[in-house]
């Protein structure tokens, strides 16, 4: 089997491309990816199989040019959303914003990315993916960090470090509220947490990287 064709930086992503990418990440939403197949999504697009194949050579392809595509317009949402903001206050609030959108787009994104972590331990293409995702997010993350660090508000030595503190503690939240029977109605309590406990940690003197005697 050839390596799959992953739309990335170095290739043009067509309106084509687009219009089958956003019919996968539905019937990932829908499905699952145990029972996900490719006839599902050239059903939802009324086209025969051999037209996806066209664009995606193969399934994993597919998979890894929709999460790619996913995590770069999530990174870009939450950039964007950031760059408005002034105070490191305010950047950290417009990137808990710009993360919590919703309770359904948050509800189908986290159940469809849970997916994609349980096949990173059996496709090393898949682990690449959840690779560089951690670096986006991380580096995403580590911006607001830098930003808060220079204006003297945030305590932190180490900003990807830092990131990696702030990925756990958002995707823990996520994982806990999927949890809840009434999901919907504490999505904005989840939220609320988030960013509490955000401001929290990199407001903390004992964060783990400075401290009032260091220097």
């Amino acid at each position: 089997m050839g390596r799959p064709r992953i739309p990335n930086k170095e290739t043009r992503i067509t309106p084509k491309h687009v219009q089958i990418i956003r019919a996968t990440y539905q019937v990932l939403a829908e499905k699952g990816l145990s029972r996900f197949s490719l006839q599902d999504v050239a059903d939802r697009l009324n086209v025969s199989k051999g037209v996806v194949l066209y664009y995606f050579r193969n399934k994993d392809g597919l998979l890894l040019a929709t999460w790619r595509w996913v995590l770069s317009r999530v990174a870009e949402r939450i950039r964007t959303s950031v760059e408005r903001s002034a105070t490191p206050e305010d950047r950290v609030r417009a990137m808990v914003d710009a993360i919590f959108i919703g309770p359904e787009a948050n509800r189908t994104f986290y159940l469809t990315f849970l997916d994609l972590v349980g096949s990173v331990a059996r496709d090393p293409a898949f682990a690449a993916l959840a690779e560089e995702a951690r670096r986006i997010e991380e580096e995403t993350y580590a911006d607001v960090i830098r930003h808060g660090a220079r204006s003297g508000i945030f305590r932190s030595s180490d900003p990807i470090q830092d990131a990696k503190v702030l990925r756990a503690l958002i995707d823990g939240l996520f994982i806990q509220w999927l949890q809840e029977r009434e999901w919907r109605e504490l999505h904005p309590l989840y939220k609320r947490l988030c960013e509490e406990a955000i401001l929290r940690y990199l407001r903390s003197p004992s964060n783990g990287h400075v401290s009032d005697t260091d220097g």
